[in-house]
Formats: structure tokens, sequence, C-alpha cells
């Protein structure tokens, strides 16, 4: 009877342990499967039609943004053309 006792808390335990780590491991593969989107606030530094990428800083800190032409461009709620944006204007970039 007290092996009983003994053993039946420390069975337990470790249904548990393992419930909670098959729990923990499906939760990160869902999170590794929908890639999170970005954005990025700053002003147009330089922009390049052949490699389709743009330089955009915010303070001290620049980053090279792709796009291709699936890549809507917006003003406020109307759709523009990717060809009135200009070196020097406030941009914000938002992507995977």
């Amino acid at each position: 009877m007290r092996r009983v006792i003994v053993i039946l808390p420390f069975t337990a335990f470790a249904v548990v342990g393992l419930a909670a780590h098959v729990a923990v491991a499906n939760g990160q593969e869902k999170a590794a499967a929908a890639p999170k989107e970005s954005r990025w606030h700053g002003v147009i530094m330089r922009i390049n039609k052949d490699e389709s990428t743009m330089d955009v800083r915010r303070g001290t800190i620049e980053r090279k943004v792709h796009f291709d032409s699936s890549t809507k461009w917006t003003e406020g709620t109307k759709t523009i053309d990717m060809s009135e944006f200009k070196e020097g204007e406030d941009v914000i970039c938002l992507g995977t």
C-alpha cells in the first residue's frame, strides 16, 4: 500500500510534465509558421528601382526595404503610383 502511495504522485507528475512539454512544442510550431508583420517609419534616403529597394532612415538607423510588383502604395486612403514617392519623404513601411 505504501508503494502505491509513493508511486502514484510521481506518475501523476510525469504525465502532467509530458502534457505540458507537448503543449509548448505545439505552440512554438504554430508561432514559427506565421511570419510576423514588421513596421518601419522613417524618411526615404534612396530609391533603387533596378533592385526594387529603398533605404529608409529613422533617427540614425537606416534599413533597406524591399518591394515588388505586388506592393501596395497608398497615401492616406487612396492608392497612388510608386513613382509619386520621392527621396526625403516620410513613409511607413508594413510587411513581412
